[in-house]
């Protein structure tokens, strides 16, 4: 697959995260579409397609969200595409029980990390974060994570290049 189709599936998720998700948030529990995502895309697709996701995904979602200083969402997606993709490095192929693990450990990064460069940055807060809150963001993710991987591992099954011998 080219990275077109990652950069456009980063740019509708970060669109319907930061406007159709904002609206079904329950309290302070807010899934993150393009992280969820993003990770799947890394762990099936590989390198160039998860990193093309996480750098375009994280820029839209910067952009769309005028609390986020630009560039911190990219930066923290971009760090932990990598680790989910050392991870995917070191348990290929993907399974299921591999992204769900790898999503929940990696959502909590990803929310402290974020949570860390938006209080350097802009002087947010953590008192509105606990370590229950996490978990749950967490959780979520995985929900959507677990699908997602499901939905890219038929895709490029269908629509990958195929796999040959190099001579």
């Amino acid at each position: 697959m080219s990275v077109l189709a990652p950069a456009v599936g980063a740019i509708l998720a970060a669109i319907i995260e930061s406007s159709v998700l904002t609206h079904l948030q329950v309290g302070s529990i807010k899934p993150d579409l393009v992280f969820a995502v993003g990770v799947a895309v890394a762990m099936v697709l590989g390198f160039e397609s998860g990193m093309t996701w996480a750098f375009v995904g994280g820029v839209t979602a910067d952009l769309l969200m005028p609390e986020r200083v630009l560039g911190s969402t990219a930066l923290a997606l971009v760090v932990v595409t990598a680790l989910a993709l050392l991870v995917a490095r070191a348990t290929w192929p993907p399974r299921l029980a591999i992204v769900a693990g790898t999503t929940l450990a990696l959502g909590i990064v990803f929310q402290l990390m974020l949570l860390a460069l938006l209080a350097v940055t802009s002087g947010v807060g953590w008192a509105g974060s606990s370590i229950a809150d996490l978990l749950a963001v967490a959780a979520l993710d995985v929900v959507i994570a677990v699908p997602a991987a499901l939905v890219l591992r038929a895709i490029d099954l269908r629509f990958g290049e195929p796999e040959r011998v190099a001579w």
